[in-house]
């Protein structure tokens, strides 16, 4: 990645999913306030059991096609036809696989059909994969960017059609799977000028899912991992509480997207120059993401009732307990995204897949000792402690096999910030209602951070400027016309 700044791309790419995130967002408004939450509960439900295969069609084999193109640009053309080849062949796997497993278990909330339906929404997007691998081998997030927000706005106008006929959870699916279809065929009209001309072999589907299997063996663990909170409480308790949890996961969904956003750029980083120790872009990705997690966390436990009032209606306020807590697994995950990515890059995925294995266990006891006891609260609850067991677990790698330390000055100045921004909110939540004690909350939060030194005025100078060298791109200056 030499001459490229990785702030700038990464900013560039943030941008974008951005947008996409805001266009995500307004389908999930649109979604809970025509279904209702009981009929919503039944679309998450149905959702979830997809997206338990969401990541076994890749089996890695992204990560691959990004490396290879990422070595050689002009080459990987052979590569990248047995990727699709093979691509094509996973999403026809997972459309058996998926209501098979669905009809399997003990109880069916959902007609199967339901899942089926989600099950070709997974199918069909999966093919855009190769493509979008190649706009991040060559590191060109301006193209991958747009190719993921033509996604979003399909979505958006098909949720929107499904909307104004008045359909139930079955006509959302359809529509979401018709979109899908539509986001493949972009993601490959978007990465065509960019896809390698130099004509190769392509290797044999068993090498290619050999060389890719650590990492699809992660992606495929770590999808089951954060949906089985959803497929439990459909199974234990009723499509009400599935749906208030399922609306509570959305803005949460979104946050912890964006942390694997900061964290994806750091791989290739990481997996260049190994014998360099740790790059400084590593480190300041770290202490980004952990300072902005924890006020993320804040803010949401400030602002959870209003929020989910506003959003999805007076209905979904009962939620704001869920969204709490999520809100603090999500902060645990923002820490913990850059260190496995540094674990899978230096070549320790292994280490990274038993951790990922340990934390949904730990996932799947604390759901079925919790969800009986407390429902949606338990199941955020579990969440929260299997998140936390997985930042204990990639900390403990990355510094025995990486050498990586953490810095006891930014563990014990965050905790401090996070304890005084916490009290400063609970004080003055009751006086001074959600929004005020939330920027006070923040302002204390900020205040010790600096005081501190874990955010320093030269951070600030730095995002700025890759802001600007962001804008820039996206929105170039023209030349004035000269007069005379």
């Amino acid at each position: 990645m030499s001459g490229i700044s990785l702030g700038r791309v990464t900013t560039l790419l943030l941008f974008g999913r951005a947008a996409g995130y805001g266009l995500s967002l307004v389908n999930s408004v649109i979604l809970a306030r025509a279904l209702g939450a009981e009929r919503l509960g039944a679309y998450a439900y149905a959702m979830g059991i997809a997206a338990l295969f969401g990541l076994l069609p890749n089996l890695g084999i992204s990560t691959v096609v990004t490396r290879t193109i990422a070595g050689e640009p002009e080459g990987g053309s052979g590569v990248l036809q047995a990727a699709i080849r093979t691509q094509a062949l996973l999403a026809g796997a997972v459309l058996i696989l998926i209501p098979a497993f669905a009809a399997l278990l003990p109880e069916q909330p959902v007609p199967l059909g339901y899942v089926g339906l989600a099950a070709v929404q997974l199918a069909v997007g999966t093919l855009s994969w190769p493509y979008l691998a190649v706009l991040g081998g060559r590191a060109r997030y301006d193209r991958l960017a747009v190719s993921e927000l033509i996604a979003a706005g399909a979505g958006t106008v098909s949720t929107l059609a499904a909307a104004a006929v008045r359909g139930g959870a079955a006509t959302f699916l359809a529509a979401q799977a018709l979109a899908a279809g539509f986001a493949s065929l972009a993601a490959r009209w978007v990465a065509r000028p960019l896809l390698p001309t130099r004509q190769e072999a392509a290797p044999r589907t068993t090498a290619l899912l050999r060389q890719g299997a650590p990492f699809g063996a992660c992606a495929a663990i770590q999808s089951l991992y954060t949906r089985l909170d959803l497929v439990m409480l459909g199974q234990m308790a009723s499509k009400t509480t599935l749906g208030l949890y399922s609306a509570a996961y959305k803005p949460i969904n979104l946050a912890v997207y964006f942390g694997g956003t900061v964290a994806g750029p750091l791989f290739p980083l990481m997996a260049q120059e190994p014998r360099l120790g740790t790059p400084l872009a590593f480190r300041r990705g770290v202490r980004a993401l952990g300072v902005t997690g924890l006020a993320m966390a804040l803010t949401f436990s400030g602002l959870a009732a209003p929020l989910l009032h506003l959003l999805f209606g007076a209905e979904y306020a009962a939620a704001a307990p869920i969204l709490v807590i999520l809100a603090w697994s999500a902060a645990a995950n923002w820490l913990y995204a850059p260190l496995g990515t540094a674990l899978q890059a230096r070549g320790h995925e292994r280490l990274w897949l038993a951790s990922l294995i340990l934390g949904t266990v730990v996932n799947a006891m604390g759901n079925l000792w919790a969800i009986p006891r407390w429902g949606g609260v338990g199941a955020a609850g579990a969440t929260l402690a299997s998140e936390v067991a997985l930042l204990a677990l990639g900390g403990w790698f990355v510094w025995r096999k990486l050498s990586i330390l953490p810095s006891g000055r930014f563990i014990l100045a965050g905790l401090a910030a996070t304890g005084v921004g916490a009290l400063v909110l609970g004080f003055l939540r009751g006086p001074a209602g959600s929004l005020l004690a939330t920027g006070a909350g923040l302002f204390a939060y900020g205040a010790v951070a600096f005081l501190f030194r874990i955010v320093t005025l030269e951070d600030v100078s730095l995002v700025t400027a890759w802001i600007r060298e962001a804008v820039a791109v996206g929105f170039p200056s023209r030349p004035r016309p000269t007069r005379g």
